[in-house]
């Protein structure tokens, strides 16, 4: 239980930084091992977390706010959530709570009056690895943080097949942060509106590594126009990065014969990662 409770502590932390409901520094993981104890202690006074903030408001209440995302205001005092917050923010997380503010309410496309939450990227902001996306889907955009839905669960799983823990080793992004409608693809001046942030991210975070999943990932950063079938038949540079390209993950579900080349792209990128010593880094 202390574990959790921690874990618990350091999430709402973040939450403070980035303001609710921003999921910049968990992940899907995290939030499903957190989950329980915000259900069980939260409202009733059971932790010495939630025990600063008393909410009598009855079991209804206790379920519509026990429902994720919830604001650490809900957990820690006033006091001791500036004094959390100001001791954690550092270094590049301090950069990308910066940039977060800074971008947060954009309307730089017509994207920002359809969206529920900015998806702004979720993980650790000193990895030397990074995975991006094309856009947030439906449990994305409900959410605020990427791949928590059906193919996030699955990157999740591909990610660990090569020794990549998602709290740990990575820092997961899109090209997009705000939902298309109807997870329509995105358009050409909405992949140009994020691009100032994306590259900001990636200016920040400075990574050894890229994985782009899908298409439209593959197209917006390498500037290329080629097939998935090309481009993931080796390795690119972009900015000095080294960058692989494989399917999407909601490709991987929709079509078992992707499975095979897309192992296949994790096995080569898994041989640069222990190159470059990302499974040194520390979460």
């Amino acid at each position: 239980m202390t574990d959790l409770r921690s874990l618990a502590a350091d999430y709402f932390t973040q939450q403070i930084e980035l303001g609710s409901p921003a999921h910049i520094f968990a992940d899907a993981a995290t939030l499903a091992e957190i989950s329980p104890v915000i259900k069980k202690n939260a409202f009733r006074g059971a932790s010495p977390i939630a025990a600063s903030s008393p909410n009598p408001r009855g079991a209804a209440a206790l379920k519509k706010a026990s429902a994720l995302p919830l604001h650490a205001s809900k957990l820690l005092t006033p006091a001791s959530a500036v004094s959390a917050a100001s001791a954690a923010m550092t270094g590049k997380r301090a950069l990308l709570a910066e940039l977060y503010y800074q971008v947060k309410n954009c309307q730089n496309c017509g994207l920002g009056k359809t969206r529920k939450n900015f998806v702004f990227g979720t993980g650790n902001p000193e990895a030397r690895f990074m995975v991006i996306g094309e856009a947030p889907g439906e449990e994305e955009d409900l959410q605020g943080q990427p791949f928590v839905g059906a193919a996030g669960a699955l990157l999740t799983k591909m990610l660990a097949a090569i020794d990549i823990d998602r709290k740990k080793h990575v820092f997961i992004t899109n090209v997009l942060k705000s939902r298309p409608p109807q997870n329509r693809n995105p358009e050409p001046s909405e992949i140009l509106a994020c691009s100032p942030i994306l590259s900001r991210q990636i200016d920040i975070i400075a990574p050894k590594v890229i994985l782009l999943l899908g298409r439209i990932a593959a197209h917006a950063i390498l500037q290329s126009s080629d097939s998935i079938s090309k481009l993931r038949a080796r390795v690119h540079e972009y900015r000095g990065i080294s960058v692989f390209v494989t399917y999407h993950p909601a490709a991987l579900l929709r079509n078992d014969e992707y499975r095979r080349p897309a192992w296949e792209d994790l096995q080569k990128l898994q041989m640069t990662l222990k190159e470059i010593g990302v499974y040194d880094a520390q979460a």
